[in-house]
């Protein structure tokens, strides 16, 4: 059963493929958020805290989390490290 007409489902898909496109840009023009989501996974790995959820709630509302990834921009990324 389908719910949309073909011109609806083309409109859509169309938004989409606008959306990915958009995000995709934004994603290139912010560096800063790959070496963000690099060192919480890297502090997630080797920590594994039994939380994950509050653990982040920390990590992403640390008042010196800009530092420290101003700090993490100035190297390369690894990960596991």
């Amino acid at each position: 059963m389908d719910l949309l007409t073909p011109a609806q489902q083309a409109a859509l898909t169309q938004t989409k493929l606008s959306q990915r496109m958009a995000n995709e840009q934004y994603i290139r023009s912010h560096t800063e958020l790959k070496h963000m989501i690099s060192h919480f996974m890297s502090k997630v790995l080797r920590d594994k805290p039994e939380d994950p959820v509050a653990y982040a709630a920390h990590y992403f509302t640390d008042r010196e989390l800009p530092e420290v990834i101003r700090a993490e921009m100035a190297s390369p990324i690894t990960f596991g490290s």
